[in-house]
């Protein structure tokens, strides 16, 4: 199947063609003609599965085919301004053919910058939930004219606390628009979302766990916590990691890891929410350019990044929720490259683990024999894998005696702490 098979206007068509898109997703092949027919859209489908380009295509099609443009018709809703960015940067790709007048809405910026953006009378915008409300209520943007609205990566909108803001958007749309909503995963919440703001919708499953891209390598290192910081930094040193995401759970973990390795004689930078957007851009950018090796990021904020030559990809920590590590590794791997993900696993990540591999259906390879391997400690790990898999075991703490002697150790450090 080709685009022109999807009956997208000839012009866009010749484009994607010029930039190397001659064959859709099967994810494009499902959701363009039925969003290009406008019939509301669920869509259960992570990242690299090419779900942008899935309401990018149709909308462009769509305006290519309208008549006069001179209000909002269509409404994009992401979770982070990284990601509005992102979709932009698509946009801009494919918009030669078109000339869409579009807006980019987010915060970190001067509010009063984009309400004189507005006064262009855009046909499209990208924005972040946050943003958009602060301009419905200083009532300097108009929705009344939307007919179409896409809300993508809904299930990390909701985990950021965006239902309300969600809600009192919707509620500025006129009846009868066209509705796609995407979602990584469904869980209640999304599912209740989507029996509110969808007619009808038809439904696309890519897969409810899906596995990562073919072209990523996974490992796992089992690790004791205070040897994870300079595992890394050994295995930073490998000739072969070109450009690596380094990600961690939390602001604080991010600061502290980019002080040790700058410490250790790294170049490296750390993007999360507590630094400023221009920090935040002029990092990516040198990230995308190569002049930066390494990138330290928390999950919001490296949400949407979307850079060819990631070698790597670092799980520092584990994400809080088995979805995410998906997301993560996605960063690697992308515009038919191949790429490693390499986790670093301590006792307390482990059940994390095991919920990742569920999801997946699939075991992340161990790397034993490592520089700071220990044995009871990799025994004791598996035999956690074990456990939490369903195996039967006799005890929590036992089951071979380098198991056992592990976990005494570990309770007698613990008192002494």
């Amino acid at each position: 199947m080709t685009f022109n098979d999807l009956q997208i206007d000839p012009r866009l068509v010749e484009l994607l063609k010029q930039e190397g898109f001659e064959t859709p997703t099967p994810i494009q092949q499902a959701i363009i003609p039925v969003f290009r027919d406008k019939r509301d859209v669920l869509a259960v489908a992570q990242t690299g599965t090419g779900k942008t380009g899935a309401f990018v295509i149709p909308l462009l099609h769509n305006t290519l085919t309208t008549g006069a443009r001179s209000e909002i018709k269509a409404l994009i809703l992401v979770p982070t301004r990284e990601l509005v960015r992102q979709i932009g940067q698509v946009i801009a790709r494919f918009n030669a053919p078109v000339q869409l007048n579009y807006g980019l809405i987010y915060g970190g910026v001067p509010i009063e910058d984009q309400i004189e953006a507005l006064q262009n009378s855009p046909e499209l915008i990208v924005a972040t939930p946050g943003r958009l409300v602060d301009l419905i209520t200083r009532r300097a943007i108009n929705l009344s004219a939307v007919e179409q609205f896409v809300i993508d990566e809904a299930d990390r909108m909701l985990d950021m606390g965006f239902e309300e803001d969600i809600a009192g958007i919707t509620a500025q749309l006129p009846d009868g628009k066209n509705t796609l909503l995407f979602s990584a995963t469904m869980p209640a919440e999304v599912k209740t979302l989507s029996e509110k703001i969808l007619s009808n919708p038809f439904v696309h499953e890519v897969s409810a766990a899906p596995d990562a891209a073919q072209l990523i390598e996974q490992k796992v290192y089992y690790v004791e916590k205070a040897n994870k910081s300079n595992l890394l930094t050994e295995l930073l040193r490998k000739k072969e990691v070109v450009s690596a995401i380094l990600f961690t759970k939390t602001r604080k973990s991010a600061d502290a890891l980019h002080q040790q390795l700058q410490q250790a004689g790294f170049v490296c930078d750390r993007i999360h929410s507590d630094r400023s957007q221009q920090a935040r851009d002029s990092i990516l950018q040198d990230f995308s350019s190569a002049r930066l090796p390494i990138l330290i990021a928390t999950d919001i904020a490296a949400r949407g990044i979307d850079i060819s030559h990631i070698s790597h990809v670092f799980n520092y920590e584990l994400p809080q929720e088995a979805a995410t590590y998906i997301h993560r590794v996605g960063r690697t791997g992308r515009a038919g490259k191949e790429g490693l993900a390499i986790t670093l696993c301590t006792p307390e990540e482990k059940e994390m683990l095991i919920n990742i591999q569920k999801l997946m259906k699939k075991s992340i390879p161990v790397v034993a024999g490592h520089t700071f391997a220990n044995m009871a400690l990799t025994k004791a790990l598996q035999a956690a894998d074990d456990r939490l898999a369903g195996k039967k075991e006799k005890s929590r703490y036992k089951g071979s005696k380098a198991n056992g002697d592990f976990f005494r150790r570990q309770k007698r450090e613990q008192r002494k702490k």
